[in-house]
């Protein structure tokens, strides 16, 4: 395991092209977000996924949330996303807002947990933002914890037994809060509520009100 501390506001590029290059080549790292801290692999191979399954002991049938380098990227994970995708996108991101949408057929199952759909976002964090333009393709964003455990904010959070068997930690210091995405689900009408997190339903359904 390599740990690299950074600044939060100001990242260190080299270092964060690092921990992309071992992402790229199969690793598994622990990276900062600006909700909790995250467990990213690339989210097209499955060597990688299953690995990050066994690390968290996570259910198969569970889905993993994506990471996007920019709102374009959607056009790499969907397929037939409809129209208010670009409302809320334009709107929301980067930001704690999860966007479920239709799954292209090619994503892995352990992406989608055997559905049609996948979650994705583009990240308002500094840190995250500069890791995903160096990956340059969509990471896995699911919380540095053992499935069912507590959301860490902070590298002194998670457990040991994931920290020993991450391939790279970034250490952004404490993240700025504790409540993870809002994850809301535009796969099908109606359009539904699925996890109350920092943005509230009433500012997505205000924003789609509006268009």
């Amino acid at each position: 395991m390599t740990v690299i501390t950074i600044d939060p506001n100001n990242p260190n590029e080299q270092a964060l092209h690092v921990a992309a290059r071992i992402i790229m080549q199969g690793g598994i790292a622990v990276y900062p977000t600006e909700t909790v801290y995250g467990i990213g692999v690339r989210f097209d191979d499955q060597r990688a996924l299953q690995r990050l399954f066994n690390l968290k002991n996570r259910n198969k049938n569970k889905p993993v949330l994506l990471l996007l380098p920019r709102a374009d990227d959607l056009q790499r994970i969907s397929i037939h996303a409809p129209p208010e995708a670009q409302i809320l996108t334009e709107r929301f991101w980067p930001g704690p807002l999860t966007l479920v949408v239709p799954a292209a057929a090619d994503l892995s199952d352990l992406v989608t947990g055997g559905g049609q759909t996948v979650g994705c976002r583009v990240s308002s964090s500094a840190a995250a933002a500069h890791l995903m333009s160096a990956c340059g393709l969509p990471i896995t964003s699911t919380s540095a914890n053992l499935s069912g455990g507590p959301n860490p904010t902070s590298i002194s959070e998670i457990s040991a037994d994931i920290l020993e068997q991450a391939d790279i930690v970034i250490d952004a210091g404490p993240s700025p809060g504790s409540v993870p995405s809002t994850v809301y689900d535009i796969s099908q009408k109606p359009f539904r509520l699925v996890r109350e997190g920092v943005i509230p339903e009433t500012d997505i359904t205000d924003a789609l009100a509006s268009r």
